[in-house]
């Protein structure tokens, strides 16, 4: 049988106290579950402001090595959306000593394009009003170039033709699998970008070098190759009929905060500059903003002269501008109807949510999972044939130290039935704001939080990203913390999470449906993102 309780009923709350010291009982003591928790990480911060966090492991023979840079998409300009991912692909282009044959042949030809492009730059601004867009949906062919812009671009295009014979691909990539390198990746998200490596612990130090070398030495090789690379794994991102629509609804759940804006429009990736990345480039990666994380067979004191060695002498930078906008409280409901005859009918409830950093956050975690579970049950109940997915996910990453959403996903086969649907998703939403919470749900979902946590601490590359990506939302110190709170949400905490958060003004709807006049023409089933 399922228990539950209910806020302000007499016996519900008996019931409630009886269960709450049964499962009292049964549960580890608080000091118990801090130290299944516990992280015994070793932390430095050397002169520079670099900080390096250092987990031992014994006896392991490899270690997950990553690097954090407190940098991502918050901080790119309109126009410019996408430039923070793009400098992740440049940062892999090498530098004087890695990437090249002959450097001392290339660099002239380097400082030739940065000069030809500096004038071209100060062409176009000086051409603004010739340039200016005029049309709303693009049927409006004002110019987009002058004679002059062509002849700059030209000189570009033949300067870096020069320059590709002394071009040699993939001579990081090469370096790190030479000595037992594996899982070499990079990732750039709205507040991190990170490149990470597993090495034999005996090899560590390759990490350090290869990643001194790229944080200070970067060389943006293959510019406009690199340019169009991105231009392709963006266009097969909008071949998935859900990106449009999540990126629609992101953008009327925040009014302001760059965290909601997509990765990139088409008229973005045409707008890069050289400069404009070599400013972000030389703002952000400073030793400062910088988080090297190391979990395996290492020593603290040994990787501690180490990293000091490749890294101490690095100056400490001006602290990086944070981003500045602050999204406004909400004030109504807002609602999205997209019509599609590609994308599966459903409804997506959306509300904002807290950051890390929070009180409230941890609990969040929870409340996604009971509504999830509540959910289901209620249409199974039913007998409707709906899938659900409640998640935090805004474009790919689903924590951060700035205010972001839950996400109510539920898609239908019967466009008919989005009215019933609505109707069910907002009728258990009350139920838990009013405290209809029911304790069987809550502790499977603590439960499945808890293995989650668990796995992800048994795998060094995984327990490294957490532990990274918490310093830049945060603190790292604030780990443990939060799988504590959240270890110790009660059903009081998820009715009262519910009740301040899941409310109408502070609530975003997206019903999909077929256009007016069209056939539906697709199959149930949740669409990949």
């Amino acid at each position: 049988t399922s228990r539950s309780f209910m806020t302000g009923s007499a016996g519900a709350s008996m019931l409630h106290i009886v269960a709450l010291l049964v499962v009292t009982a049964m549960q580890p003591t608080v000091a118990q579950e801090n130290a299944s928790f516990a992280l015994p990480i070793r932390e430095h911060v050397f002169d520079n402001g670099l900080r390096l966090l250092v987990l031992e492991r014994a006896g392991d023979h490899r270690v997950a090595a990553k690097i954090f840079t407190d940098f991502g998409a918050l901080v790119e300009e309109p126009g410019e959306l996408g430039a923070a991912h793009f400098l992740e692909h440049l940062m892999f282009k090498g530098t004087p000593s890695l990437g090249t044959t002959d450097w001392s042949a290339e660099k002239p030809l380097m400082e030739a394009i940065a000069s030809t492009e500096r004038v071209l730059i100060a062409t176009m601004n000086l051409e603004r009003n010739t340039l200016r867009e005029r049309g709303v949906f693009h049927d409006y062919a004002h110019a987009r170039t002058t004679p002059k812009i062509d002849s700059l671009q030209d000189e570009i295009n033949r300067l870096d033709r020069d320059v590709a014979m002394y071009r040699r691909n993939g001579a990081m990539m090469r370096w790190y699998q030479a000595y037992g390198g594996q899982k070499l990746t990079a990732t750039t998200e709205q507040e991190y970008m990170k490149f990470d490596i597993n090495l034999p612990a005996n090899r560590v130090e390759l990490f350090f070098r290869v990643e001194a070398d790229r944080m200070v030495n970067s060389v943006f090789r293959e510019f406009d190759a690199e340019r169009m690379i991105l231009v392709e794994q963006r266009l097969g991102d909008l071949n998935r009929p859900t990106t449009p629509f999540y990126e629609l609804m992101n953008a009327t759940v925040g009014m302001v905060h760059p965290v909601f804006w997509p990765e990139g429009y088409a008229t973005d990736f045409q707008q890069y500059t050289r400069e404009y990345e070599r400013e972000l480039y030389e703002k952000y990666f400073v030793p400062n903003n910088t988080t090297i994380v190391l979990i395996g067979g290492v020593s603290f004191e040994q990787m501690v002269p180490l990293v000091d060695h490749h890294f101490g002498w690095m100056s400490r930078a001006p602290e990086p501008t944070r981003v500045r906008a602050v999204e406004p409280s909400p004030k109504a409901e807002r609602r999205v109807v997209y019509r599609s005859d590609d994308l599966t009918p459903r409804i997506d409830v959306r509300h904002m949510i807290p950051a890390i950093g929070h009180p409230d956050r941890a609990g969040i975690d929870v409340l996604a999972g009971v509504l999830s579970l509540e959910l289901k049950a209620a249409f199974h109940a039913a007998r409707m044939s709906v899938r659900v997915d409640v998640n935090t996910r805004v474009v790919h990453e689903r924590r951060f130290g700035v205010p972001s959403s839950v996400n109510i996903e539920v898609i239908v086969e019967d466009e008919n039935q989005l009215g019933t649907v609505e109707s069910t998703v907002l009728t258990i939403v009350d139920r838990i704001s009013r405290g209809e919470v029911s304790l069987d749900r809550l502790e499977l979902v603590k439960k499945k939080l808890r293995n989650e946590w668990f796995r992800t601490a048994m795998d060094a590359d995984r327990l490294a990203f957490e532990i990274g990506h918490f310093q830049v939302m945060d603190t790292w110190r604030h780990l443990t913390e939060f799988l504590t709170q959240r270890e110790a949400t009660s059903g009081e905490d998820v009715a009262r999470l519910a009740g301040r958060y899941l409310i109408p003004e502070n609530r975003t709807v997206g019903v999909v449906v077929a256009p007016i006049g069209a056939a539906r023409a697709v199959s149930g089933g949740l669409d990949e993102r």
